[in-house]
């Protein structure tokens, strides 16, 4: 196959990994241009003590047939050799008011559950299953970009997923704390409010509900390092080039036309297509000159909510858990005392327990991590007053979870191999995020009728990608918002858009 136009991407993440790889199956000269000493960005695994602890991954929507989303993963490489775990419960909680709570993927047997705690709550409970039921029954196509869908294409979709789409318009403004206000049973409402953020829209937490009940979200066995290697391999086995270690400071700009980036050792790349697949603020604020963006992007940068920041705790435990059921999210307890993290303070904590990952630790050992929302600021803050103030605050937090874990697994505290703290400061310097930002936009009521734009009227041949132009974070929005950048350069090249497994 031979050459034609010339793309840099900046990022290499999913959604910098996913451009690349469909813009060599589309025949374009691709070079991504990586911070870090290796791809992946926030989606990575590291080693310690042994441990591979996984950093991102909790499951992969698309992972088995029922979704496009898996023919885009098989287009992307990485179901070729990936063992997949599929986990019977979405999270487990732990003494909420002297009950265990289990929020299994199998719709009826949640049913039958959540009727055993509060029968009182029929009614809502019996309306939770049927969304979550009329949901695996759909499927919203991703064939095109959203940019490129005329009217005839949108009335197909919701003409063929009518009552899932019916599901969605109810709950899309409506979040979470807002539905769970509906029980009657103060157990099933404080479950909810612990299931993620309480603010995002309900809508999110349904479809979430179904890709579990449809078997077709499993867990990849290696975790988020695993991942990323199959998606790197891909990209460099159809010959895309990979620059690891180079920050961009500019992106080139001649007659309003992208023309390439200059990277901090002040070279100038230079290329037919741009794609920014990095912090949005960033590109928006440093890498681009200003007044590139229109005014509704601003605005979205200015008002909607994003993810908080978290502090990451991993732990490598000396013993097994044969006894945890595993799951998605982990398993939730109550804390013996509020917990402050930042200006963030936690009554449960959900800890996931890798007893289903034996890649993850050595054998007969354990590894453990847990997520806990908090600030930059306070940890920006803490970080300039120096080392020793900010290793005390790691500390103390990586402390008061392992005592709370003594709690619920009595002899833990003896059987560490390692603790570890990432903050968001972490996340700043790995990753080059904003705030240290781990998702990008939470899918709140309001962000979910937003729409992001992913280039400008004032700029040709410049894309972006990312979490940054979709709501809701995770792995398949990012992968597609970059076979979406391809897709509209294509329709500019005049060309017709592959996404064949086989480079042509």
């Amino acid at each position: 196959m031979k050459d034609s136009q010339k793309i840099n991407i900046i990022g290499g993440g999913v959604a910098g990994l996913a451009a690349g790889i469909y813009g060599r199956l589309n025949g374009f000269d691709v070079t991504i241009f990586e911070m870090g000493q290796r791809t992946g960005g926030v989606c990575n695994s590291w080693e310690i003590a042994g441990y591979n602890v996984n950093g991102s991954i909790q499951w992969l929507v698309g992972s088995a047939p029922g979704i496009d989303f898996y023919k885009m993963w098989k287009e992307l490489g990485v179901l070729d050799d990936m063992d997949f775990h599929y986990h019977d419960s979405f999270i487990e909680y732990k003494n909420i008011q002297g009950v265990d709570v289990h929020f299994y993927t199998d719709p009826n047997r949640l049913q039958q559950h959540l009727l055993s705690i509060s029968p009182v709550d029929a009614r809502l409970i019996g309306d939770l299953i049927h969304n979550i039921k009329l949901l695996s029954e759909a499927n919203l196509t991703i064939g095109r970009a959203f940019d490129l869908l005329h009217a005839g294409n949108w009335t197909k979709v919701f003409t063929e997923n009518i009552f899932g789409a019916d599901v969605l318009e109810k709950y899309n403004h409506m979040s979470v704390r807002n539905f769970a206000k509906k029980f009657k049973s103060k157990i099933i409402k404080k479950a909810f409010e612990n299931f993620w953020s309480p603010d995002m829209s309900m809508s999110f937490m349904l479809l979430q509900l179904s890709y579990a009940a449809n078997r077709i979200a499993g867990y990849p066995i290696g975790g988020s390092g695993r991942f990323m290697e199959q998606l790197t391999k891909r990209y460099t086995d159809l010959g895309g080039k990979l620059v690891l270690g180079q920050k961009v400071t500019k992106i080139l700009i001649e007659k309003n036309q992208a023309v390439g980036i200059q990277t901090e050792d002040s070279i100038c790349h230079y290329s037919d297509y741009v794609i920014s697949a990095c912090d949005g603020t960033t590109v928006l604020l440093n890498l681009l000159e200003k007044n590139r963006a229109d005014e509704r992007t601003m605005d979205a940068y200015r008002t909607l909510e994003t993810f908080p920041s978290l502090v990451y705790f991993s732990a490598g435990i000396n013993r097994t858990f044969e006894e945890v059921d595993s799951s998605i999210i982990g398993l939730n307890i109550p804390l013996d005392r509020k917990l402050r993290v930042g200006n963030f303070k936690h009554q449960r904590v959900s800890f996931q327990i890798y007893n289903f990952d034996p890649t993850t630790s050595p054998l007969r050992k354990t590894l453990v991590t847990a997520i806990l929302d908090s600030d930059y600021e306070y940890w920006k803050k803490l970080h300039d007053q120096g080392e020793k103030p900010y290793s005390k605050e790691k500390s103390r937090i990586g402390k008061e979870l392992l005592k709370n874990l003594e709690r619920e697994f009595p002899g833990i505290s003896g059987q560490v191999d390692f603790i570890d703290i990432a903050t968001p400061i972490t996340y700043e310097k790995w990753t080059g995020n904003h705030n240290g930002s781990y998702k990008g936009w939470l899918p709140t009521p309001e962000s979910t009728k937003t729409k992001i734009s992913r280039h400008f009227p004032s700029l040709k041949r410049f894309y972006m990608a990312g979490h940054w132009v979709a709501t809701g974070g995770g792995l398949p929005p990012a992968a597609y918002s970059g076979r979406e950048a391809i897709q509209e350069i294509c329709i500019s090249e005049k060309i017709l858009f592959e996404a064949d497994t086989i480079l042509k």
